[in-house]
């Protein structure tokens, strides 16, 4: 698991100084199947407002999903951010839950997880394929589902 502290809660754009506000998602929610060289890949949202609330639904993401192979996940909480926290969950390190935070920090995206789940199909993706597939299907769902800003 990666854990970090974080203080600042705006990202100041260079180019022309302007300051970007948190984000978060309209609603919680969950994907299609989506299907990749054989594995199936599920993402489901929650929004969140506390680490014990995250681990709860982490929890109930486990049972529901009990043979899955991996439950990949990434929140974010604060405004400003004050805790991120991702996991791969048995994937090759780095290839599944940095991918998934990558996608809330780019998004300016808080009190937020995201949780993919996968289901091995026989066919290994590559760390290169593993990005791509996590990166996919975290994006996707919050494009579906839509921000607001705080």
């Amino acid at each position: 698991m990666n854990y970090r502290l974080k203080q600042d809660f705006v990202t100041i754009n260079e180019r022309n100084n302007t300051v970007q506000k948190m984000k978060t998602i309209n609603d919680s929610g969950r994907g299609p199947k989506i299907k990749i060289k054989k594995s199936i890949f599920i993402t489901t949202i929650f929004h969140i407002s506390s680490q014990d609330e995250a681990q709860q639904h982490l929890i109930k993401i486990q049972e529901e999903f009990r043979k899955a192979t991996h439950n990949a996940y990434a929140f974010r909480l604060g405004n400003p951010i004050s805790w991120e926290e991702s996991s791969d969950d048995g994937e090759v390190k780095g290839c599944a839950g940095k991918p998934i935070m990558n996608i809330l920090q780019k998004q300016e995206l808080t009190n937020i997880l995201v949780v993919v789940t996968r289901f091995y199909g026989g066919v290994k993706l590559g760390p290169g394929g593993l990005i791509r597939a996590y990166s996919k299907s975290a994006a996707g769902l919050i494009k579906i589902i839509g921000l607001k800003e705080l």
